[in-house]
């Protein structure tokens, strides 16, 4: 995790803080017992699971990813 924060290659300090944040995504929108979308269509179910999952994967890029490399390092962001 110390990675994270000292890796030479932004991308890879963005990606390596980004990550963690897939599982519980994953986790909430398709297995826990208050799910959205429950009583939808199937279609729209999964498409509104898809598109939540691709909205909080960009939150944790833009907030843990390139926020962090903004605060620690503003010369080298991306």
């Amino acid at each position: 995790m110390i990675e994270a924060f000292v890796a030479p290659n932004p991308l890879l300090r963005i990606v390596l803080r980004s990550v963690p944040v897939l599982p519980v995504a994953i986790w909430t929108l398709w297995y826990d017992k208050s799910r959205p979308f429950e009583r939808a269509q199937p279609m729209i179910r999964v498409a509104g699971r898809i598109l939540l999952l691709v909205l909080v994967m960009a939150f944790a890029i833009v907030l843990l990813g390139v926020g962090l490399n903004w605060l620690y390092d503003p010369i080298r962001v991306i």
